[in-house]
């Protein structure tokens, strides 16, 4: 079964915080990120938790 996630800011940078974003990739076969989310945990580089794995993400 294809199992498909939209993640929004808060689930990565709290995820990223306990270094477990490779938890998502185990449970879903596609992860979603919207560019509103993706301006938001890039616009300050990679300060921001999570930042430069999504940054690094294909």
């Amino acid at each position: 079964m294809l199992r498909i996630i939209v993640s929004d800011t808060t689930a990565i940078t709290h995820l990223a915080k306990i270094n477990a974003l490779d938890l998502l990739n185990s449970l879903y076969n596609e992860i979603l990120i919207p560019q509103a989310v993706y301006d938001e945990l890039t616009k300050n580089g990679k300060t921001q938790p999570g930042a430069l794995q999504i940054m690094n993400a294909s």
